[in-house]
């Protein structure tokens, strides 16, 4: 007997343009699962990004863009200052670390 919690009793609407549907369809059948297959499946696998978390990260890296503007004209106006050579090497370290999350994303 089939376990309760595994009978599927829900339907899920969905609107979808003629091509949207030819597509989803067409995966579906090169799949060799049926559509509603697919959306199991899909569901499991699909990854969803938050837009908002997405802005505040592209703000916050407009904002450490600023201030690094603002230390690449300060090394460029003190070339010969001692702390020079540490502050182009935090920033290398800097770059390097965004460059990283970047790639992460």
């Amino acid at each position: 007997m089939a376990n309760q919690n595994n009978k599927r009793a829900n339907t899920l609407r969905v609107r979808l343009s003629d091509d949207e549907k030819a597509q989803f369809k067409q995966k579906a059948a090169a799949a060799g699962v049926s559509t509603s297959e697919l959306v199991r499946q899909s569901v499991k696998v699909a990854t969803i990004t938050n837009r908002e978390d997405k802005r505040k990260i592209i703000a916050s890296l407009g904002r450490i863009n600023s201030n690094l503007n603002m230390i690449a004209r300060w090394v460029n106006t003190y070339k010969a200052s001692v702390e020079t050579s540490a502050v182009v090497t935090a920033l290398m370290e800097i770059q390097s670390l965004i460059q990283m999350y970047i790639g992460e994303q």
